[in-house]
């Protein structure tokens, strides 16, 4: 993700956002379920969420229909250039 890709997500952090690919770790526990919430916010759980939950297909939704998702790698790019702003007013 290049720069201006970034910066435009950063723009765009407070639209709402919806988590899906969250997997449990451990045996017998059920996946997690994410209610929509803001984008800087669900960038920040996934960020936070490494070693915790199973996030190799994790994808974050935002904006229109025709807005790719972020995986991973993005959300870890982002969070790496922004961290806590993203959480800001």
């Amino acid at each position: 993700m290049d720069r201006p890709a970034m910066a435009s997500v950063f723009r765009m952090r407070h639209v709402p956002a919806s988590i899906s690919g969250v997997r449990s770790l451990g045996r017998g526990q059920a996946d997690p379920i994410f209610h929509s919430r803001p984008l800087g916010e669900a960038i920040r759980f996934i960020a936070q969420a490494e070693g915790q939950y199973d996030l190799s297909a994790v994808a974050v939704f935002y904006g229109d229909r025709q807005t790719p998702p972020l995986g991973n790698r993005e959300i870890k790019q982002l969070w790496s250039e922004y961290g806590e702003r993203l959480m800001e007013a």
